[in-house]
């Protein structure tokens, strides 16, 4: 945890996730000069991740065997939010536990872009994904003027993270079925 830098110094609002390793790999949230926080899996199937920053490491696992809601908890068990998406629709709603509600998802049918939206806040991030971008799949855009105002921007980061790499595991299941 004393490799990273605090999310709080963050002077850019453009961010990439860098990927390390090929068959099980680790995501690392970088402006190219530095590292916030990274992503890594506790098993080949994805059931356990642990998303790690300066200040906080985070547990994100699903509910159940058969649940397709996911909980956030931190390192000492205590569960922090849930995760759960919607039936029928491209929506991913996140409620923490202190009260904040966000959802991810795509605004548009056939876009790379994968937004946080929240009603108090607006547009929260985006996270675009790159085309043949294997070593930097991911492009990431945080507004620095509502970095201050939620505090756990990392989280909310490298979970949208998470997201799109469950989605493309999922599809790559069907696809090859």
């Amino acid at each position: 945890m004393n490799d990273y830098r605090s999310f709080d110094l963050l002077r850019t609002n453009q961010l990439s996730i860098v990927r390390n390793g090929f068959f099980k790999p680790s995501f690392e949230l970088t402006d190219g000069q530095f590292v916030y926080g990274k992503l890594s899996y506790a098993s080949v199937l994805k059931t356990r991740t642990t998303l790690e920053t300066a200040q906080k490491t985070w547990i994100v696992k699903r509910k159940g065997i058969f649940n397709r809601s996911l909980l956030i908890i931190d390192s000492n068990e205590m569960e922090l939010g849930v995760v759960t998406p919607e039936l029928l629709s491209r929506k991913v709603n996140l409620n923490m536990s202190d009260g904040f509600t966000a959802t991810y998802l795509n605004k548009k049918m056939f876009t790379r872009t994968f937004s946080l939206t929240n009603d108090q806040y607006g547009d929260i991030l985006d996270i675009k994904t790159s085309l043949w971008g294997f070593k930097k799949p991911f492009k990431v855009s945080v507004d620095l003027d509502k970095l201050k105002a939620i505090a756990d921007m990392p989280l909310l980061v490298l979970l949208g993270v998470n997201l799109i790499l469950l989605k493309q595991a999922q599809a790559a299941a069907a696809a090859g079925s």
